[in-house]
């Protein structure tokens, strides 16, 4: 219900300098607006339409009543090490997982862009991004990691970094990440709120991100590091609940939620949201990031300028933190993103 008032749909470049050195969302939105593929509906429903899913992988859906991947990929891989540690032969465990595992291998080869494919739009997007001190992506494909690695190559004294250190290994201190050492002059920091498939578990909940130079081969790469000790961490379809329950069971992905999603909006940042829809299944980061917040503003970008989502959006924001001042702006805007 609008009641006859209608948000005004802003430019960016209007907005842009309230939000200079603030905080930066990105959605899924942000992935389409690259690459159409990334609109699929599901990881389960693009295997299922693509038949790659025995009677017996539905089965598992259907029986813990989930469409999250990743759970069931867990479940499944979690028996077969079980097995294996007690020297259990158990073919069909061992068949369900290979059929999980080569299902996701195909559909993320099916449904993701290649380098190539965006790499002309990366300078507008490092522009774009390394104007925030923090940036939280809900995705967990590669298209943050390629800006990140195209930013660091840009002779300019910004530096992205991600938090995760020599091996792999998330720093605990991420927060001393933020001062510039050496010739940086600005430091973005990064994180991946659904995990992202350059990211890895292992059966202790030890968690890795591979680390590379490649970059046009580097899906390959990924899918090529998939042994039986490791899965990729990556948060999938499911309800907020479901969703919230696999954030808590990672060191990594509780750190962001606890630690870096209450820190978007502060006395000195202000939050962008792009290509995220703010939907019922993520309320609980809506209420983790508004919480306890007194002051502060919000953009969210709109593809649609569609009124009747800006009032629900801007209801549930305010029920959340009174205080918070809400603005629309058009995600298709210059200088937003993608756009030049």
């Amino acid at each position: 219900m609008t009641d006859g008032f209608e948000y005004p749909i802003k430019e960016w470049k209007k907005i842009k300098d309230d939000y200079k050195n603030g905080s930066l969302i990105i959605g899924n939105g942000a992935s389409i607006a690259l690459h159409s593929k990334f609109g699929f509906s599901s990881l389960k429903e693009e295997a299922e339409r693509l038949g790659l899913f025995n009677e017996y992988i539905s089965k598992l859906f259907s029986e813990f009543d989930t469409c999250d991947f990743e759970l069931i990929l867990r479940l499944v891989w979690h028996a077969k090490l079980v097995n294996n540690y007690l020297g259990i032969n158990d073919k069909k465990i061992d068949s369900a997982y290979e059929n999980i595992k080569e299902a996701l291998i195909e559909i993320v080869k099916e449904v993701h862009c290649e380098h190539a494919e965006i790499a002309a739009q990366l300078p507008q997007l490092y522009q774009f991004t390394k104007q925030f001190k923090t940036i939280v992506s809900l995705n967990y494909d590669l298209i943050l990691y390629w800006v990140l690695m195209y930013g660091n190559r840009e002779k300019d004294g910004h530096k992205f970094k991600d938090c995760f250190q020599g091996g792999g290994i998330f720093s605990s201190s991420w927060k001393d990440m933020r001062e510039p050492i050496y010739d940086q002059k600005e430091v973005t920091l990064s994180f991946y709120q659904h995990g992202n498939l350059s990211i890895f578990r292992d059966i202790n909940n030890s968690e890795i991100k591979l680390q590379s130079d490649g970059i046009n081969n580097l899906i390959n790469v990924i899918t090529e590091q998939w042994i039986d000790n490791k899965i990729p961490l990556f948060v999938a379809e499911g309800t907020g609940t479901k969703k919230l329950e696999s954030i808590k069971s990672s060191p990594y992905l509780s750190t962001v939620f606890y630690e870096v999603l209450s820190e978007l909006i502060n006395d000195n940042s202000n939050l962008v949201i792009y290509g995220w829809s703010v939907g019922e299944q993520e309320a609980h980061l809506v209420q983790q990031i508004f919480k306890n917040k007194e002051s502060g503003k919000v953009a969210i970008s709109t593809y649609d300028k569609d009124q009747d989502e800006c009032h629900r959006v801007y209801r549930l924001i305010k029920g959340i933190a009174p205080n918070i001042e809400v603005e629309f702006f058009d995600s298709q805007s210059s200088s937003c993103w993608n756009n030049p």
